[in-house]
């Protein structure tokens, strides 16, 4: 039987990433010895399905849950339903000593759900999604674009009726060392004047710069 859980206190924090056009939520919650990294990703390029799952990286048992969200998320409202097999991975995160205390999932999620931040830094964010990157990245390589490529090699400019995807835009926070600002920035100048990035898969290339790059938006 599933259990049924309402994280409504992502509204805050998912609400404004979707006002400010933010593609991406991340941020870790530490319960005792569980380490519990939440993930949102939107992509308007996925119309259907952007926004519409929440990801939970559980860190000591290197185990990914994908947890689809249900209600009105716009109303505050991000019901999850989760199996038996996925219970047990969360009570497993905590590392508890058998026999000791009683514990009660219902507690750990309400724990969870009042641990959530209600503003998150950039950077912060930026940094979460790194460090769990090469743990996760084979199980949602979906929410970048050509997920093996990851040399950063040069810009292109897009035609009139094309924009540049989020997707690849977001391999900025993943391959790249840059700050959240310089990201930011970078994103930022692209999108004015209408340019993607172009990645290679190939070993001999050099990651170009954005200082680089920027030199080359007209």
């Amino acid at each position: 039987m599933s259990v049924k859980f309402n994280f409504n206190q992502l509204h805050t924090i998912y609400s404004l990433a979707w006002v400010r056009h933010e593609p991406t939520i991340a941020f870790e919650l530490i319960i005792g010895r569980g380490h519990f990294v939440f993930m949102v990703f939107f992509s308007p390029e996925d119309k259907k399905s952007s926004g519409e799952h929440l990801f939970v990286f559980l860190r000591n048992i290197n185990t990914l849950l994908t947890l689809k969200l249900y209600g009105s998320r716009r109303q505050g409202d991000f019901t999850v339903y989760l199996n038996a097999e996925q219970e047990k991975a969360m009570t497993d995160e905590l590392q508890l000593t058998p026999g000791k205390g009683n514990f009660s999932f219902q507690h750990l999620l309400d724990e969870l759900n009042k641990s959530i931040p209600q503003q998150l830094a950039e950077q912060k964010k930026i940094e979460t999604l790194r460090a769990v990157w090469p743990q996760v990245h084979n199980k949602i390589s979906d929410i970048v674009d050509d997920a093996k490529k990851t040399i950063l090699i040069g810009v292109k400019k897009l035609p009139d009726d094309h924009h540049p995807r989020e997707k690849t835009l977001r391999k900025l926070y993943l391959h790249t060392n840059g700050s959240a600002k310089d990201i930011q920035t970078f994103i930022h100048k692209l999108k004015e004047n209408n340019y993607t990035l172009m990645w290679t898969d190939d070993p001999g290339k050099v990651s170009k710069s954005f200082v680089d790059l920027m030199l080359k938006i007209k």
